[in-house]
C-alpha cells in the first residue's frame, strides 16, 4: 500500500494510512550498510500511545498454538482499520501469523515475555537520493520487563508479509515506529514504466503547484491562483474553455471559480485515495 505525500499535504487526514511520500524518481544502486546490519538492539518502554496491547493469559497453556490464537484476535482488530472486507482481513491476519511464527515460538519458550504490542507505523523505502516511497508498517514487538526491544520486533506490511528490514533498520526506527530502508529500481525498466513514472512526476508537480496557490490564496494573495488558472486554461477566458479544462484535468477543477466543482473534485480525489485500501 503506497500513497503520495505531496497530495496528502494539501488535503490532510488523520488516518495512519495517510502517511506517504513519493517524489521524482531516479535509478540508483542501494544496499544496506554493514554498520546498519551490526547495530546494537534498541529498546522502548511498553505502553506506547496508540499501541494495541496483548497480555498473555496466564491461565492458558504457554504453547505456540495458544499464543497464536490470542495474537490472532489482536491482529484482526488492527487490520480491521485497513480492510472492510472480512475475507481480505482474515487472509492478511493469517499471513501475519505465518510471518510471526519465529516470534511466537520465542514468546512460548521465554517466560519473561509477558505479552505483545502492535503499532501501525510507516516504512520509507529510498531509491537513490531523490525518491522515496512511504507505506504502512505494522510493528509487532514482544514485551519483556515493560520494554520492547528491536531484537524482539518484526515489521510487516499491510498484507501481513515481512518488510525485510535489517536489524539495524529496525533498531533505528523502533522509538517512533518510523522505519527506513533502501531499494533499487530495476535497471531494465520498461518504456511503459518510464512513461508512467514521468506521468506521476508531472501530476505531483501540478498538485504541488495547486497546493502552493491555494495556500497563498488563503493568506490573501490571489496572484499565484490567478496565474495557475490562466496557465491551466491556456489563456482562454471563455466559459466553455474553463468548463472543458475542469472536466479534463483534476487540477483545473480545483482551480474552478465554482465552489461546487472544487468540492466535487476534492471528494472524488479523496474517495479514490481511500478506495485503494479496501480493494
Amino acid at each position: 500500500m503506497v500513497t503520495i505525500s505531496s497530495f496528502l499535504s494539501a488535503y490532510s487526514t488523520t488516518s495512519a494510512t495517510s502517511t506517504a511520500r513519493t517524489s521524482a524518481a531516479t535509478t540508483s544502486p542501494a544496499a544496506t550498510t554493514a554498520a546498519s546490519e551490526k547495530a546494537s538492539p534498541t529498546t522502548r518502554s511498553s505502553g506506547a500511545a496508540g499501541a494495541i496491547k496483548l497480555e498473555f493469559d496466564q491461565a492458558k497453556p504457554r504453547t505456540a498454538d495458544s499464543l497464536r490464537d490470542q495474537l490472532r484476535t489482536k491482529l484482526d482488530d488492527v487490520l480491521g482499520g485497513i480492510y472492510k472486507d472480512k475475507d481480505q482481513r482474515a487472509k492478511a491476519t493469517e499471513e501475519s501469523l505465518k510471518s510471526l511464527s519465529s516470534q511466537i515460538d520465542k514468546a512460548a519458550s521465554s517466560k519473561d515475555v509477558k505479552g505483545v504490542e502492535i503499532r501501525v507505523g510507516s516504512v520509507s523505502t529510498n531509491y537513490g537520493s531523490s525518491s522515496s516511497v512511504r507505506s504502512i508498517g505494522i510493528e509487532v514487538g514482544l514485551v519483556r520487563d515493560k520494554k520492547v526491544s528491536s531484537s524482539d520486533t518484526t515489521v510487516l506490511d499491510y498484507q501481513g508479509k515481512t518488510v525485510g528490514l535489517s536489524a539495524g533498520e529496525v533498531a533505528s526506527g523502533l522509538a517512533k515506529g518510523a522505519y527506513s530502508t533502501t531499494g533499487q529500481l530495476p535497471a531494465d525498466a520498461s518504456s511503459a514504466g518510464s512513461a508512467a513514472l514521468e506521468k506521476a512526476r508531472t501530476a505531483l508537480t501540478k498538485v504541488q503547484q495547486t497546493s502552493d496557490a491555494l495556500k497563498a490564496f488563503r493568506n490573501g494573495d490571489s496572484g499565484p491562483l490567478d496565474e495557475l488558472r490562466a496557465q491551466m486554461q491556456g489563456g482562454k477566458s471563455s466559459a466553455s474553455a474553463a468548463t472543458q479544462s475542469v472536466s479534463s484535468d483534476p487540477t483545473a477543477a480545483l482551480m474552478s471559480r465554482d465552489p461546487k466543482v472544487r468540492q466535487q473534485m476534492l471528494s472524488q480525489m479523496m474517495a479514490n485515495h481511500y478506495g485503494q485500501f479496501v480493494r
